[in-house]
């Protein structure tokens, strides 16, 4: 009798623990969607970065980037050679970046060189009369030039409210690009020497421009009572700093999206 209770036991307990081992091993699209995304900083990549960087107020704010994420939701999740997504938001209001990530700068020329619908841009046209219109100021493809991280650690951002430092130069001769971007490089590791010290930090390059972008992650948002008071990373020393225009903000992550995943073939 109490052997066959206890085989019964046994039997329901690996009844209730299958499923869940089984949807371990195999999770389903939709438990795979939710899963928290990230974007890596691989230098060792082929993947390039492209910023694409809105002007906002603080009033406008949330709806640009709302517009953002659906706008990209359509138009880029599908695209060939897309990988990933980044929404941020500045901590002071005026500034929203769309932060993609694809496999190599052909496959972004090839987004971008696809004819829009006459039709659908039509509907989106009616649809949006009552919107606010954005557009961005600029849009900056960027590789990643070098970065700062503990040993073995590829830098990345891995889901919302994660706190970055996006600074932007613009070197506004040609012939000072190498010179401040070797000086930017060499400072990069005294990020380190910081309290608090931001966890990683990532060197763009614009191969198209004569752009960098330095990247610093701080963490998230939830770990600071006041992030005006985080420290703020500055690589580009005082006598360059005529040398370049350049435009710093803190942001926080909005939201991280990822390719739609290929169905696998019967």
């Amino acid at each position: 009798m109490l052997k066959s209770m206890s085989d019964r036991v046994i039997v329901l307990i690996l009844a209730l623990l299958l499923p869940l081992i089984v949807g371990t091993l195999n999770p389903n699209p939709a438990q795979a969607d939710k899963a928290v995304k990230a974007i890596s900083f691989d230098p060792a990549s082929e993947m390039v970065n492209v910023a694409t960087i809105y002007e906002t107020t603080p009033t406008t704010q949330k709806e640009v980037v709302s517009e953002i994420l659906k706008s990209s939701k359509s138009s880029t999740k599908k695209a060939p050679g897309f990988s990933t997504l980044s929404v941020l938001q500045s901590q002071d209001g005026t500034r929203a970046i769309a932060l993609t990530q694809w496999q190599d700068l052909a496959s972004f020329e090839a987004f971008l060189a696809q004819p829009v619908e006459e039709k659908e841009a039509k509907k989106e046209k009616e649809k949006d009369k009552e919107k606010i219109a954005i557009a961005p100021l600029r849009t900056v493809v960027f590789t990643v030039a070098k970065t700062q991280a503990p040993q073995g650690m590829v830098p990345s951002l891995r889901g919302k409210a994660a706190l970055v430092q996006f600074d932007e130069f613009t070197v506004l001769e040609p012939d000072d690009l190498s010179t401040v971007l070797d000086s930017v490089t060499q400072g990069l590791p005294s990020i380190t020497q910081l309290y608090p010290a931001p966890r990683s930090a990532v060197l763009l390059q614009s191969p198209e421009s004569h752009d960098i972008a330095l990247l610093a992650n701080w963490g998230y948002s939830m770990e600071y009572d006041d992030p005006s008071l985080i420290p703020t990373v500055d690589l580009l020393p005082e006598e360059m700093a005529s040398l370049t225009e350049s435009d710093r903000h803190l942001y926080e992550v909005v939201k991280i999206t990822a390719a739609k995943p290929e169905k696998e073939k019967d």
